[in-house]
């Protein structure tokens, strides 16, 4: 998946920043709270999605920073979760590369500069 991220976003001239869990996640965030724009996967080991939301817009302070959620789990309910837990879009997997794109341009409009 990291692959296909990569080579969508980067053609895009993103940097992107990678984490195995959400604890791992947790810490790239506060060692780099200058980011643009957060992708986060609902099923993260160690820490889920939803959980790294609310650390993230809580403990970390950075309830500015969009952040989109990408998840298999496609119910009305798992997207009003996410946005109840601090996400800012909501993607379903599987998502192909112009959908991909459009989140993030919908969230981070000067991704398309």
């Amino acid at each position: 998946m990291r692959q296909l991220y990569r080579a969508v976003l980067s053609a895009e001239g993103a940097e992107l920043i990678y984490a195995e869990n959400g604890a791992e996640a947790l810490d790239a965030a506060a060692e780099n709270p200058d980011v643009d724009l957060f992708i986060v996967d609902i099923n993260m080991p160690q820490m889920d999605g939803l959980e790294f939301l609310r650390r993230l817009r809580g403990e970390l302070g950075l309830a500015e920073t969009p952040a989109l959620v990408v998840s298999t789990e496609g119910e009305e309910e798992d997207e009003r979760a996410a946005i109840a837990a601090g996400a800012s879009g909501y993607l379903k997997k599987p998502w192909t590369p112009p959908e991909l794109l459009a989140a993030v341009r919908d969230l981070y409009p000067g991704s398309d500069e």
